[in-house]
């Protein structure tokens, strides 16, 4: 898939996957100066997700038959990625979408969460769910605008998350 000198794809080979591994250190960082004034939430949420075991492993959590990941490059300069996992036959979930700051304005969100639900459809898919936290107001905008509705928690977080979290799903086909 290719706008303009943007082209995403699936991050397939040792060298993307790495990668990927990368944008979401860039992202866990981003969050916690995002957060600063609150860096117990990103803790806490990071360690009880397993991040860093998710790290290690991302492979076997991400790419086929479990999931997929795409990265967004330009000229050879990685700007972004999102995944998806599969929860069963029918349901992914949306993980990890970020977007660097040096490439922000450029509509890479929107581009990297159409490409990934063109994706989970080919792929057999009917619904893709996903959290983040309430003040995410950039993404929660962006996944209602892909038609993504709030729906009932999917996953226990602690106690003193839970408020802060948002779940929403939305149903996807090979027209989505």
């Amino acid at each position: 898939m290719t706008t303009s000198s943007i082209t995403i794809h699936e991050a397939a080979s040792p060298l993307d996957v790495a990668a990927f591994g990368g944008l979401i250190s860039e992202y866990v960082a981003w969050c916690r100066e995002r957060y600063k004034n609150d860096p117990w939430l990103v803790e806490l949420a990071f360690s009880h997700q397993g991040l860093d075991a998710e790290l290690l492993s991302l492979a076997a959590l991400y790419a086929p038959p479990n999931g997929r990941m795409l990265i967004a490059e330009d000229a050879q300069e990685i700007l972004g990625g999102v995944a998806y996992k599969r929860i069963d036959e029918d349901t992914c979930e949306m993980k990890r979408l970020f977007v660097r700051s040096s490439a922000s304005g450029r509509g890479l969100g929107r581009k990297l969460c159409d490409a990934l639900l063109q994706t989970a459809a080919r792929d057999g898919f009917r619904t893709m769910r996903l959290d983040t936290t309430r003040d995410m107001v950039e993404a929660i905008g962006l996944y209602r605008t892909f038609g993504f509705k709030d729906v009932a928690p999917f996953v226990e977080y602690p106690d003193r998350m839970r408020p802060m979290m948002l779940f929403m799903a939305r149903e996807i086909s090979a027209a989505s």
